[in-house]
C-alpha cells in the first residue's frame, strides 16, 4: 500500500492538464480585472465630460438652475453612475445668477459599482468613487 501511494505521488501523468487549468483560470481572472478597470476609466471619462458640459451650460446661461443641471446630467448618461451629485461654489448676484467674469467651481461626485459575484438576490459589489471638479467663468452680464 505504501509503495502504491509513493508511486502515485511520483507519477507525472496529468501534470500538463492541471497546469493548463491553473494558467487558464489565472488568465481569465486577469482579463476580467482588466475589463473592469477599463469600464471604470470610461466612467471617469464620462463623468469628466458631463462636468465639462455643465460648466459650459452655466458659463453661457450665467445662472445655476438645479433642475436644468440635473436634467443635463441625466441626459448625458449620469444614470449609469450611482449617487450622482453636483455641487457648485459661486458668488451669486440675484438668486442663482452669476455675474460676468465671476468664477465658479462645479464638483461632480458619483459612485461606480462593480459586481463581483451574485448569490441569490445578494450581490457582492465594490463601490469605486468618482470625483471631478472643474472651474469656469460666467459669460453673462446681469444688470
Amino acid at each position: 500500500m505504501i509503495k502504491g501511494i509513493h508511486r502515485l505521488m511520483r507519477s507525472r501523468r496529468g501534470d500538463a492538464a492541471i497546469e493548463f487549468i491553473m494558467v487558464a483560470a489565472m488568465l481569465i481572472l486577469t482579463f476580467a480585472m482588466l475589463v473592469s478597470a477599463l469600464v471604470y476609466v470610461v466612467q471617469v471619462y464620462s463623468a469628466s465630460y458631463i462636468t465639462r458640459r455643465v460648466v459650459r451650460y452655466i458659463e453661457t446661461t450665467g445662472e445655476y438652475n438645479e433642475r436644468e443641471v440635473r436634467d443635463l446630467v441625466n441626459e448625458l448618461g449620469g444614470r449609469a453612475l450611482d449617487n450622482t451629485a453636483v455641487e457648485i461654489e459661486a458668488s451669486y448676484v440675484e438668486g442663482r445668477k452669476i455675474q460676468l467674469r465671476s468664477p465658479f467651481r462645479i464638483t461632480l461626485t458619483a459612485d461606480y459599482m462593480i459586481k463581483i459575484a451574485q448569490f441569490g438576490r445578494n450581490a457582492v459589489t465594490v463601490r469605486l468613487p468618482i470625483k471631478v471638479s472643474l472651474a469656469g467663468r460666467s459669460e453673462v452680464f446681469w444688470k
